[in-house]
């Protein structure tokens, strides 16, 4: 699909990259990545969606080539949710469609609760393993999150580390089991040059360190539920990356008593890892793209 337009505009504390691609007279879809990404990972899924719509995917603040967040307190997992409001400002969009992914799914899910009836249809790539953090059922794990951070102070807020670029890929495919080409895609927007072959990673290093949310079961499950747009929530049957903890159980638990009561809320479990939407997007590529074209209104019953 082509690239249409790259540009930024001022938040409160840096500059938000923003690009797109599509139509631009099209109905308007963002993008919103997960933890350590940047909107470049959905250029594998671009090719399966259908051209006639309006795709902008931005950069989370420590992401990609947006500016992150000044240093100071915890980043928490709901920092997100204002940077797409300020987005969607920006914009000037009324209503949209938004896929999200793991963490970029939590963000789209707290902005549809607070701003009801903006998105139209949402789509949620793989967010288990980032909503299982929404519940914290043992409190020392929510007091450590912070502890950790604050006594790591130091460490964690500096950003001095120079790569090469065969170092910066080779980190790159040992941690998220990618090729050399994979990684050149995921560092396209992840590296600043500061000198001859000399880079440093522009993620922010709070991003290893999120402080824990403690929300009760029912409030996830209004979340879910609060003025619910049709929804497509995509589960990887072969993620690896994070494990089965009971948070995640519970997690789970409330997406499938969402699925049983409310109308237009498909699950499809995909045999793909976590980053399937980019390493693997045949296997989702045609259940989005049939999501994103179906006339809902002309719809009474699941499918």
């Amino acid at each position: 699909m082509r690239l249409l337009n790259e540009w930024f505009f001022d938040a409160p504390w840096g500059k938000i990259a923003l690009i797109s691609w599509g139509n631009e007279n099209g109905a308007p879809v963002l993008l919103v990545h997960g933890r350590q990404d940047s909107a470049a990972t959905f250029l594998p899924l671009l090719e399966y969606l259908p051209d006639d719509h309006y795709y902008v995917g931005l950069d989370m603040p420590g992401h990609g080539k947006s500016d992150q967040y000044p240093i100071g307190t915890a980043l928490t997992r709901f920092f997100g949710v204002f940077v797409i409001d300020i987005t969607i400002k920006h914009l000037k969009w009324e209503e949209f469609k938004c896929i999200g992914h793991s963490m970029g799914a939590a963000h789209t899910l707290f902005y549809n609760a607070l701003y009801p009836g903006q998105i139209k249809k949402m789509v949620l790539l793989d967010p288990g393993p980032a909503l299982q953090y929404l519940v914290t059922l043992d409190l020392s794990k929510l007091y450590s999150s912070y502890e950790g951070y604050y006594n790591n102070y130091t460490k964690i807020n500096s950003h001095n580390r120079v790569y090469t670029m065969s170092e910066a890929l080779q980190a790159v495919m040992r941690a998220r089991g990618m090729t050399k080409k994979q990684a050149q895609v995921i560092l396209s927007r992840n590296l600043r040059k500061v000198g001859e072959d000399q880079y440093r990673l522009s993620w922010d290093r709070r991003l290893h360190n999120y402080a824990l949310m403690n929300y009760t079961p029912e409030y996830c499950y209004e979340l879910f539920t609060k003025s619910s747009p049709p929804t497509l929530y995509i589960i990887a049957d072969q993620n690896k990356r994070y494990e089965v903890t009971k948070e995640r159980l519970v997690a789970d638990e409330i997406v499938r008593k969402v699925s049983r009561n409310v109308k237009n809320f498909f699950i499809v479990h995909v045999e793909g890892g976590h980053d399937l939407h980019f390493l693997n997007p045949e296997l989702i590529g045609e259940d989005v793209c049939e999501f994103l074209k179906r006339d809902f209104t002309k719809t009474k019953s699941k499918l």
